[in-house]
């Protein structure tokens, strides 16, 4: 009995110590399985919290968020993008001098300027004179003259010998038809003389008085036109010839506003078409005039055309060389259609143009836009922008400072 039950016993002390074995073995692997589970779990939760905002706390890159109250505070207007048709034809232009109402003055004879009269700045008016010259192709005029004037009192003394021989019976026709040709002659000598004279702006019967009194008559250089003396090239002495230009003159009531078009808009330009011209130097006023001739020839470089306009400049105020912007008013041809916004509704950033689009009420977007021609103070665009959409009118700069702020604080890390 002794033996059996130490055997009895041996065997149920080992079968408690495998149930206790097995039972740690059971719970550390459970302990295995579970904490991997805990860590996904807590990782998927981690993922959806973040995933809202780009992955990683931020905003999207180019979004500005203001409230309402700033956004007024701020003078910040929104408009709605719309295309809009038949709006005026815009154009760079440089103001030049009407060229019609401009002489370049010379000497119409070689000669010693002895007396100048004239400066630059100074306002002359038609037929005044310069300048006077000293020269001695005068005394050669006169020398040709006086010698024609001599020819025509022999010939009409010889023409009326023969007309009275003639009429005896005594001389044949022959010679009186030879006389008369010789008249004729001799006339023609002495009015080739006389134009000599008026052609270097000298009165014959001066030029006499004054050679009478012993005198030596001066020979006036004078203007063609009256204006304002642009250039002045001739000193007190100098000795000149008709090949110098000693003066230029332009009449600065009309001017000329040349305008460089672009190929694609010169169907839309018409002769005597009313134009619009403003200047940086008067901004607050507006020129008018008309456009009164349009090249027939495109520069192969620019791909423009020239066209002119000749604009009122009695106010004096308009001076030639000025850059200009040029308004058409467009009044027929086809229809253009297209998508313009305010100057001041575009930024820049280096070469890009960007504009903020509205995509919430306190949320805004930068939207890269490439654009045109300038009309008036609006931008065309030509690319970027669809009808509808809600553009930064005003205070597009708030917007812009506040963007930079946000890339500022993004790259520092706070």
């Amino acid at each position: 009995m002794k033996k059996e039950n130490r055997h009895t016993t041996k065997k149920g002390l080992l079968v408690a110590i495998l149930i206790v074995l097995g039972t740690a073995f059971l719970t550390a692997g459970c302990g295995k399985n579970e904490a991997p589970q805990e860590g996904k779990t807590a990782a998927v939760a981690e993922t959806k919290e973040t995933g809202s905002k780009g992955g990683n706390g931020k905003e999207e890159p180019g979004i500005v968020t203001l409230s309402q109250e700033k956004q007024k505070s701020s003078g910040i207007e929104v408009k709605q993008v719309a295309t809009e048709e038949s709006v005026p034809l815009s154009a760079t232009a440089v103001i030049e001098m009407n060229l019609d109402r401009t002489a370049k003055i010379s000497p119409r004879v070689t000669g010693k300027a002895v007396r100048i009269v004239a400066s630059q700045g100074d306002r002359v008016k038609a037929g005044q004179p310069l300048a006077y010259l000293d020269s001695m192709e005068l005394d050669q005029i006169w020398a040709e003259y006086y010698k024609a004037q001599g020819k025509v009192g022999l010939a009409r003394k010889n023409l009326q010998r023969e007309e009275t021989l003639f009429q005896k019976k005594i001389s044949p026709e022959k010679d009186l038809l030879k006389a008369r040709q010789e008249l004729g002659e001799a006339e023609a000598d002495m009015n080739l003389a006389q134009e000599r004279f008026r052609l270097v702006g000298v009165d014959i019967a001066q030029f006499e008085s004054s050679r009478g009194k012993g005198n030596n008559l001066l020979i006036p250089v004078t203007s063609p036109i009256g204006g304002v003396v642009i250039e002045k090239a001739i000193t007190q002495g100098e000795v000149v010839n008709p090949e110098k230009t000693l003066f230029m003159v332009a009449d600065l009531s009309t001017l000329w506003v040349v305008i460089d078009v672009y190929e694609k808009d010169i169907s839309r330009l018409r002769l005597g078409t009313g134009v619009k011209v403003s200047v940086t130097a008067f901004p607050d006023k507006v020129f008018k005039g008309k456009i009164s001739y349009i090249a027939d020839v495109v520069d192969e470089k620019t791909r423009t055309e020239k066209a002119r306009v000749t604009i009122d400049n009695s106010s004096g105020l308009l001076k030639p060389g000025m850059f200009a912007t040029v308004l058409v008013e467009v009044t027929h041809g086809v229809a253009e259609r297209l998508i313009a916004v305010p100057e001041e509704a575009v930024q820049m950033d280096g070469a890009k143009r960007y504009v903020f689009i509205q995509v919430s009420s306190g949320k805004f977007q930068r939207r890269d836009i490439e654009v045109g021609r300038t009309l008036g103070k609006r931008l065309e665009v030509t690319a970027g922008l669809q009808a509808g959409e809600a553009v930064a009118a005003k205070g597009s700069f708030i917007l812009k400072s506040e963007l930079k702020k946000g890339e500022l604080v993004d790259e520092h890390g706070h």
